[in-house]
């Protein structure tokens, strides 16, 4: 269906209509299409009637639904198959049931045990009925409430972005999903919430199936709210719920304030703590100093994420690969043949010249596939870890307060996670940003020969190129609070992590453009290869040169 969202007024919200009397069924269809709704008509008998009604519901991707109290058997009173089917249905439309029950008390007790469910009688008014329909759908549909958006050429973006092509012909799901969000809104200001620094479009990893948005309703205090496939909007309510409500320290820690899912696409909404100026920290770390980043960075790690780390645990005989693929739902296994394929070779020409491994054979032969996984550690330390801590889930404001979005990878993890995740975004930003590759080359020698992880010598963090020296300043801050709190030394462990943000970075670029080469995140996932086949000899080889 095409959706104006300028004019959402015209938009007739789906129905389906589940009731076993085809002369009742043909009724209603008429009643509904007369009140300005797409009615949707689940057919056949008993349990067929059942079936037909979940499919067409899904296909159909309805909003709400008219259910007969008794699909099964008119005649029996113990027969509640039609609550039954709204109870599981109940998360992706609003039920409304229609009961012929002349036992008002049996009602009753119905009525008290589901007070989220709306029952109508049979016998009641046809005004009654609209009333009630166009009450349920006022709290479901952005159309029946009249929801105003103040500049619905967001939402048209979005309905054209690889999240909006989820919703395919429905693309009606991404107004509800705010009408939800938002049950007593009447007008909404959508504002895109800046996820990209001033000169870069890169983050980690690409993440074309989400959306952030910075949402007003009235003069209200605005919400950060992401939007995302329902299977990942209910990953991350579970995580916030499991590993952040109530464990994160002072006022700038994150708060889910709520969250609702439709058929396809979902939303989270975060309370927008920050004060004055908010920003990414992204295009924070662009615009200010190195004192104030590692100010930034400090307080996070230390005072926000800090509690996680003190309670922290010891694991022995742990696969680190296993431990990322488990936090990054088994994406090698995924993305394997992707890997293998015989155009995915963006890393040969860099292999060949340096004399480096070539790093998807190295993964797969020394980790992935070996059974003698290198990346095996005696003992290691797990936390609760964010997950995808990148600079566009960290926000800052102008008074330095910082706090982070975005729980969907949130759990159990290897506890220098985050630390790596954040420097290699850091790298990756500097990808399609940066000409000067024999500085950009002189940086990748100088993070990778670390034996220990520490802060660097300053003489280590110069560069000709001012972004390098950025960069690498950054870095050194970064693994000095890893150190710190992570009470971790041994830079392997460090050096792992980054090869597998490296090699999942490249994937999922592969995934979204099978014709883009990520050469820069291969050379450094060789690198990093060489580095660990080395790592009890000085290095880097002095045969290893552009020259």
């Amino acid at each position: 269906m095409d959706t104006n969202f300028s004019d959402l007024k015209k938009s007739k919200p789906r129905v389906l209509i589940v009731e076993n009397n085809p002369t009742t069924r043909v009724a209603y269809q008429s009643l509904l299409m007369e009140w300005g709704y797409t009615p949707i008509l689940a057919m056949g008998t008993g349990k067929l009637l059942l079936t037909d009604a979940k499919n067409k519901a899904f296909n159909n991707r309805c909003s709400l639904a008219l259910i007969d109290l008794r699909i099964i058997d008119d005649d029996d009173e113990k027969d509640i198959s039609g609550l039954t089917l709204a109870e599981e249905m109940g998360e992706n439309l609003r039920p409304i049931i229609l009961s012929g029950y002349e036992n008002f008390n049996a009602l009753r007790t119905m009525l008290q045990k589901h007070v989220e469910i709306e029952f109508v009688r049979k016998t009641e008014s046809r005004d009654l009925l609209q009333k009630t329909l166009d009450t349920e759908a006022a709290k479901v549909t952005a159309a029946r409430r009249k929801l105003v958006f103040e500049n619905p050429e967001v939402l048209d973006e979005i309905a054209k972005s690889p999240l909006g092509k989820n919703t395919r012909e429905y693309p009606d799901q991404i107004a509800d999903v705010f009408a939800k969000l938002f049950p007593k809104a009447t007008k909404l200001k959508l504002e895109k919430l800046e996820l990209r620094p001033a000169s870069s479009n890169i983050s980690t990893v690409p993440r074309p199936n989400s959306v952030v948005l910075k949402v007003y309703e009235g003069d209200y205090e605005p919400y950060v709210v992401k939007l995302a496939r329902t299977e990942k909007i209910q990953k991350e309510v579970d995580n916030y719920n499991n590993h952040i409500h109530r464990r994160l320290t002072g006022y700038f820690s994150a708060r889910l304030e709520r969250s609702a899912t439709l058929w396809d696409i979902g939303g989270a909404a975060y309370s927008y703590v920050g004060e004055f100026d908010v920003k990414t920290f992204s295009r924070y770390y662009e615009e200010k100093t190195i004192p104030d980043i590692e100010e930034c960075l400090t307080l996070f790690f230390g005072r926000i994420w800090g509690r996680h780390y003190e309670h922290a645990w010891e694991k022995d005989n742990v696969s680190l690969f296993k431990l990322y693929s488990q936090v990054w739902d088994n994406w090698y296994e995924k993305r394997k043949d992707d890997f293998f394929a015989g155009h995915f070779n963006g890393s040969d020409m860099f292999s060949k010249r340096l004399n480096i491994p070539e790093p998807v054979k190295w993964f797969r032969e020394k980790i992935a596939e070996s059974p003698n996984d290198l990346s095996l550690v005696e003992k290691t330390r797990i936390a609760i870890t964010h997950g995808d801590l990148h600079g566009d889930n960290l926000l800052v404001d102008n008074k330095k307060n910082v706090w982070v979005i975005d729980f969907e990878r949130c759990g159990e993890g290897h506890i220098l996670q985050d630390f790596v995740e954040l420097e290699a975004d850091i790298f990756n930003r500097l990808e399609e940003h940066n000409d000067n590759f024999p500085a950009y080359f002189k940086m990748c020698f100088t993070v990778l020969k670390q034996e220990k992880i520490h802060e660097f010598d300053a003489s280590e963090t110069m560069s000709e190129d001012p972004r390098i020296e950025k960069a690498l300043q950054t870095i050194s801050a970064l693994r000095a609070l890893a150190a710190q709190h992570t009470k971790i030394t041994d830079a392997r462990e460090y050096l792992y992590g980054l090869l597998f943000n490296m090699m999942f970075r490249a994937a999922m670029i592969h995934k979204s453009d099978p014709h883009r080469k990520d050469q820069r995140s291969l050379l450094l996932a060789g690198l990093i290869c060489d580095r660990l086949d080395h790592w009890d000899v000085p290095w880097p080889l002095a045969e290893m040169s552009l020259a």
